[in-house]
């Protein structure tokens, strides 16, 4: 039985995003990246031995591996109060 493809047209990314490079030792919860032309939320990073397992919100999995890096976008960091720095 075939079944239709989700709607995974891409949806506008906030413009207050700044572009990163995406590491092994730099992902973080909420930054977003782009496959396949679809923007995806990392919710959650998984460190181990042998890389970082990065869980995105659509239910999908991606490992960074030492030489992986990506371009990602991150929300403006926020100051030791608590309130984004813009």
């Amino acid at each position: 039985m075939n079944h239709p493809e989700p709607d995974r047209s891409p949806g506008p990314l906030p413009d207050h995003l700044q572009t990163v490079s995406l590491t092994r030792t730099t992902a973080r919860v909420e930054d977003r990246v782009i496959i396949g032309g679809v923007p995806m939320r990392i919710v959650d990073v998984v460190r181990t031995h042998t890389g970082v397992r990065l869980d995105l919100e659509e239910g999908e999995r991606l490992w960074l591996t030492t030489r992986t890096r990506l371009t990602a976008f991150r929300e403006a960091d926020i100051d030791p109060f608590g309130s984004r720095a813009r």
